[in-house]
């Protein structure tokens, strides 16, 4: 080879790598934003809609009814999400625009809900959530795989992730209104659509049907991904559902001290996963992910964990009667 095909060759890598760079940057800082809003609300969420529903029923139908509404949330993700990625027509950008919109409109509402702007919503906001995961998870894991640098800088984002409870908790104790905070949360989403226009769209073409996917959701031979996604999605809930309940009884609704316990659980977790190679605080597709239509398999799986766990928690409550 000439000095100059060397050369020219070198050139090529060297813009391929800044490119692959570039771009893992610009997706990294959209999906920032995206948990950053997420985040923000993890530790009160649901535990502002289960105090919603106990200015109307009792405490233990308050809880059956924040249970249920989870489950819905769940089961909307498990429904949609085959019907999701066909609709996407391979453009995984358009589910990253699409799933930031809906979970924008998920945290505005419920702010607007909370001011009594949108009254009698939780079921939308439940539906809202639940079709932010169907469209967004997906399409976010392909855009991942194929466009961010392994081993890109990562434990400073987290450690911000993992103290936006406790900032979240400081802002509702020194006088900030529980809508703001939604508000606040939303406009954050929403920030986050502006790095999607310089995103590449990624294209994954989902060859299975609605009927099919869930076929190969139930055969054998993808029991392994389904048991694994089950049991990541039971964590989720234990982290973001009932221990957020756990600190509301145990600080009596003292919002600074269950903002400051979710972050300090966030930073052990984020810890341990650190000593083990895996630089995160939530289970998400950047942590391994499988391709294609096995990554909607996964998503799957981890929502009917999250479903099952939460009838379980339905059962539990009632039996408390």
């Amino acid at each position: 080879m000439t000095r100059s095909a060397i050369h020219k060759t070198n050139a090529l890598e060297r813009g391929i790598r800044a490119s692959f760079i570039h771009n893992g940057v610009v997706l990294s800082l959209h999906r920032f934003l995206v948990r950053l809003s997420s985040a923000a609300v993890a530790a009160f969420l649901w535990v502002f809609i289960f105090e919603y529903f106990a200015v109307l029923t009792p405490p233990v139908h308050a809880l059956i009814s924040t249970a249920l509404l989870y489950a819905l949330s769940q089961t909307t993700t498990i429904l949609l999400t085959p019907f999701a990625l066909k609709r996407l027509r391979g453009g995984m950008r358009r589910g990253l625009v699409y799933g930031t919109l809906l979970l924008f409109a998920a945290l505005a509402f419920f702010g607007a809900l909370l001011v009594g702007v949108f009254p009698h919503g939780l079921v939308a906001i439940a539906l809202l959530l639940g079709a932010y995961r169907a469209l967004y998870r997906v399409p976010y894991s392909v855009e991942y795989t194929a466009l961010a640098e392994r081993g890109m800088p990562r434990l400073f984002l987290e450690i911000t992730l993992a103290l936006a409870p406790l900032i979240a908790g400081v802002f509702l104790a020194i006088g900030g209104a529980p809508p703001q905070l939604f508000f606040v949360a939303a406009f954050i989403s929403l920030l986050a659509l502006v790095p999607t226009f310089f995103i590449p769209n990624v294209h994954e073409d989902f060859a299975w049907g609605y009927q099919e996917t869930f076929a190969h959701f139930a055969a054998p031979e993808n029991r392994r991904v389904l048991l694994t996604s089950v049991r990541q999605g039971m964590q989720g809930v234990s982290l973001f559902l009932v221990w957020p309940f756990v600190l509301l009884f145990l600080f009596a609704g003292s919002p600074k001290e269950i903002g400051a316990a979710f972050s300090l659980t966030l930073v052990i977790i984020l810890l341990f996963r650190a000593s083990n190679r895996r630089v995160t605080v939530e289970e998400h597709a950047d942590g391994g992910t499988f391709m294609d239509e096995y990554t909607a398999l996964k998503e799957m799986g981890q929502a009917l964990g999250r479903l099952v766990l939460a009838f379980a928690l339905v059962l539990a409550f009632a039996l408390l009667q």
